[in-house]
């Protein structure tokens, strides 16, 4: 089975409000349903996670920067590299690429040796962990038999919980459309 992306509480929420646990595995209860209870799990451990990783990650920040370099000669608001091929792309190969990319590859190992002090090692794995575990779970219920409308309602609000990458997206191709067939399923207008 192919890696689901992460699913957004967010917009879970804005399209399937009051489901959080709410007794959706009795032994009568659809596999959908019993699917979306382990879901609901792995996502509440995957944010768990998530806020266990952030305070270390942005203490390094803070102390060291991100490990980027700022790009020379451009016009317009300061533009920043965080790769070689960046650098090379924008510059093209040659001496000042290399100076550039020999400085990025100091701030990162820098920002790698304080990373490590930090210990976010054990956090790290937690999160990829979890994240995949929130992987699975919503493939799972993504490939769960529909039995009934509200079935297909949730795995379609799992879908575009999974697909929306910002905000923005909601109002895009193909979600505001995919959107708007779960409003259709459960009888409502669509959110804009």
């Amino acid at each position: 089975m192919s890696a689901v992306p992460p699913v957004s509480r967010r917009v879970l929420d804005a399209l399937h409000p009051g489901t959080a646990g709410a007794g959706l595995a009795c032994e009568t209860s659809t596999p959908v349903a019993r699917a979306f209870v382990r879901l609901e799990t792995a996502l509440d451990a995957h944010t768990a996670a998530l806020a266990a990783l952030d305070p270390i990650e942005a203490a390094v920040v803070a102390a060291y920067g991100y490990p980027r370099v700022p790009l020379p000669d451009t016009a317009g608001p300061p533009a920043y590299a965080a790769d070689p091929a960046t650098i090379v792309r924008r510059l093209g190969p040659g001496p000042a690429a290399r100076r550039l990319t020999a400085e990025l590859r100091r701030r990162q190992a820098v920002f790698a040796r304080a990373a490590a002090a930090a210990g976010p090692i054990p956090a790290r794995a937690r999160e990829a962990r979890t994240a995949r575990e929130l992987s699975d779970a919503a493939g799972y219920l993504l490939l769960a038999p529909v039995e009934t409308r509200g079935d297909l309602a949730l795995e379609l609000a799992v879908l575009i919980a999974a697909g929306e990458a910002t905000a923005d997206d909601a109002a895009a191709f193909p979600w505001v459309h995919l959107r708007a067939l779960h409003a259709d399923l459960h009888g409502a207008q669509p959110t804009r």
